[in-house]
């Protein structure tokens, strides 16, 4: 199909998604808070002029999904990402992923070929808060201060050996830019690695000028081809 809508049963949720061609390679992975997928139509679009079609759905507890995000964690965001990768895309994969997704498409390389791995304004977590439900206790794991630094993200990444590019926010209030250099210092054996900070930025507001969004498009499109 050009494009069409799916839903995907996974435990008692029904996930809500869409894609602009089933088996596409691309797969958008939104944030948390009051994020959904429709954050990204923009981006998605502006991917498939390029030739680049993709899929994206909504977490349980965001969008079209909805549900509680207390019935929710980290691992089982991992766990929805994967069931929508084996319904909706074909390996190898790119892996389009912001915020608190980035983790996920981290983790997500351990179980698929992921050929190109694009973190926007990304975060990883302790070990330690992977299996709390999304809540009180998930925040206080989280919040403690420096908890990052032992994230498995960093070793996953060691092992990665695709395209990497981070795009961070010069101005971002929620995730520290030493986070953001260890990403992508992390990513040894990588292909190729890129960390691209947009001026101006904030994490809420990622692309502040035209010209800053067709930018990121452009190195996102030479990822996806081979250019890094």
């Amino acid at each position: 199909m050009s494009y069409g809508t799916f839903e995907l049963p996974f435990g008692n949720h029904l996930l809500q998604g869409d894609s602009y061609k089933m088996g596409c390679e691309a797969l958008v992975l939104h944030g948390a808070g009051k994020s959904s997928r429709t954050r990204f139509t923009r981006l998605r679009q502006s991917l498939n002029a390029h030739g680049i079609p993709s899929a994206s759905f909504d977490f349980i507890g965001h969008g079209d999904t909805g549900g509680s995000l207390l019935n929710s964690s980290l691992r089982e965001r991992t766990e929805q990402a994967a069931a929508v990768i084996r319904h909706a895309c074909t390996e190898p994969l790119t892996l389009i992923a912001a915020s608190m997704s980035a983790h996920t498409a981290i983790k997500l390389t351990e179980q698929f070929a992921v050929a190109n791995l694009v973190l926007l304004v990304p975060a990883v977590y302790t070990p330690g808060g992977y299996d709390l439900p999304f809540g009180p206790a998930f925040s206080a794991a989280i919040r403690v201060p420096g908890s990052w630094r032992n994230s498995d993200a960093f070793d996953i990444l060691s092992s990665f050996k695709g395209n990497l590019l981070v795009v961070a926010a010069e101005a971002d209030d929620v995730i520290p830019f030493e986070v953001v250099e260890k990403i992508h210092a992390s990513a040894s054996s990588a292909k190729t690695r890129r960390l691209h900070v947009v001026p101006g930025s904030g994490h809420l507001s990622l692309f502040p000028t035209e010209h800053d969004f067709l930018m990121v498009v452009d190195m996102i499109t030479g990822v996806y081809r081979g250019a890094g």
